[in-house]
């Protein structure tokens, strides 16, 4: 899935379509059967991603990030011209509204004969649903020759990123809980006994695949956005043996934290689901 280079309430509203029922077979609907839903908290995420950069004494190297609305810290570890380096970064996400979300950042790197502080500007660039690139240039102090001197600090990172609800993470074993991502339902149990595609269990699939995408999404554009809003109708729905798919009108809004503009959006989207012999996987995302 990719995400939309305009604002989170397009966002939230394409990741919200999901919620329509598909109970019956070739079922064509109309506004009747509208669904209107909000979202007011901001899930955490954590990123795990690969680095390179500058200075040399931090040249490749791994990092973990974790995010919680406007707040943020990173820790990492690499090699460079010193030998092993770590550091850690302490982030302030501003709520500007931007399709890519940016952070200032403030740290230290740490090696063998001294330590460098530095400070940053970074942004996080989704390129799909789980996959980040992220971007850092700022200005750092190592030592030379005993004395501070200035140096650029570049970094480039390719990551994967998890979000998560804090409220719910102690639910999170449920079958079907709130940390469900793959739609398995409760009744499946333990044991997973492969039978016929069963039309009923696609409900249980679709809720869980709506919880996961607001999540993701509110978790990378929170920051800037609140009050998220939307609402979707089902156009048309149909189950074919072991595929599902269905198509959806929607319009979403979501207000700006700084300046309090509302920004809005609608259009269609197509989205299928495939039986894996348990249960019903979301295949594909088009809109």
């Amino acid at each position: 899935m990719r995400w939309p280079a305009v604002s989170l309430a397009r966002v939230v509203a394409l990741l919200c379509l999901l919620g329509a029922s598909f109970a019956q077979v070739a079922l064509e609907s109309d506004e009747r059967g509208a669904v209107e839903g909000s979202v007011e908290s901001v899930p955490a995420s954590v990123t795990v991603s690969l680095q390179a950069g500058l200075p040399a004494y931090r040249s490749f190297g791994v990092a973990a990030a974790v995010k919680a609305d406007q707040f943020g810290a990173e820790l990492r570890g690499g090699w460079g011209s010193v030998g092993l380096a770590f550091g850690a970064q302490l982030r302030w996400y501003p709520p500007v509204p931007s399709p890519i979300p940016i952070y200032l950042g403030l740290g230290a790197d740490a090696y063998e004969g001294g330590f460098t502080p530095f400070g940053v500007l970074g942004a996080t660039v989704p390129l799909g649903r789980d996959v980040r690139l992220g971007l850092e240039v700022g200005a750092a102090r190592p030592s030379l020759a005993g004395e501070r001197i200035w140096a650029p600090h570049l970094s480039f990172g390719l990551g994967y990123a998890f979000s998560f609800d804090v409220a719910a993470v102690g639910t999170a074993a449920e079958p079907n809980g709130p940390g469900s991502r793959d739609g398995a339902s409760s009744r499946e149990g333990a044991v997973c006994v492969p039978g016929e595609a069963d039309p009923e269990r696609l409900q249980a699939a679709v809720d869980a695949a709506v919880r996961a995408f607001v999540r993701d999404g509110v978790a990378l554009y929170g920051s800037s956005y609140r009050e998220l809003r939307y609402r979707y109708w089902v156009v048309q729905s149909n189950v074919d043996g072991d595929s599902a798919e269905v198509r959806i009108r929607y319009e979403g809004s979501a207000r700006a934290v700084l300046g309090g503009q509302l920004v809005e959006a609608s259009g269609t989207a197509h989205a299928t689901f495939r039986w894996s012999g348990c249960r019903w996987r979301q295949t594909a995302l088009s809109y």
